[in-house]
């Protein structure tokens, strides 16, 4: 998943430590999607950027440290995916002038799906990994939840504005329809990655179906 995160700068501006914290997290992506937080050593993390121990000391204190600024970096990226799915449907796709069609522009958030989909493996194992740990780990579960209410709020600022462009209304809260539909794009990527099959046709089918069944026209 390293194609997530565009390449550092090479600038003598930019300060030591900072970009040695910004490698030390970029490296650990890799480590933490084969091995986990519980099989990943900070030996891992140091070779696999490149630095002594020494230097992973004087940016970080632990292991679990440096999965919480990667979870962050890589809801970051997952944003801005996200944004840009939106921004290409968009353009891809006309409205239309017929009001019983409005459900068309669904097609959104399955452009948002193919959009985080290349990232499916990588993001799902970081995920898991996430939910587990902040189960046993009550620091880590605030931290991890800062993000994840980040992408869950994005996806619900988007179907509020979705809805009201196309005169409806939700039938759920916009946040509890985004974590919906996050456990549906999360049940998608396993089934592809367990299953090996393609799953374009029922990722449109399930998320159409589910914001139809959860977005009413506005009443008289």
């Amino acid at each position: 998943m390293t194609e997530l995160f565009e390449p550092l700068p090479a600038s003598a501006g930019t300060r030591r430590r900072e970009n040695t914290r910004t490698k030390l997290v970029r490296a650990s992506l890799d480590v933490f999607v084969e091995k986990g937080i519980d099989g990943a050593t900070v030996d891992d993390l140091v070779r696999a950027a490149g630095f002594t121990r020494g230097a992973f000391y004087s940016s970080f204190s632990s292991k679990e440290e440096v999965f919480t600024a990667l979870f962050a970096s890589v809801t970051e990226q997952m944003l801005a995916i996200v944004d840009e799915s939106v921004v290409r449907a968009h353009q891809e796709v006309e409205p239309s002038p017929n009001a019983d069609d409005a459900l068309d522009d669904a097609a959104v958030m399955v452009a948002v799906f193919e959009g985080i989909r290349p990232f499916g493996r990588q993001w799902y194992l970081l995920y898991s990994d996430a939910i587990a740990r902040s189960l046993r780990d009550e620091e880590m579960r605030a931290e991890l939840a800062v993000q994840r209410g980040r992408l869950r709020d994005e996806i619900g600022r988007l179907l509020t504005g979705w809805v009201e462009d196309e005169g409806g209304r939700l039938l759920l809260p916009p946040e509890d329809l985004a974590q919906l539909l996050v456990g549906i794009f999360v049940d998608l990527m396993v089934r592809e990655q367990m299953d090996q099959i393609d799953i374009t046709e029922l990722a449109a089918t399930t998320i159409l179906g589910t914001l139809q069944a959860f977005v009413a026209p506005l009443e008289e």
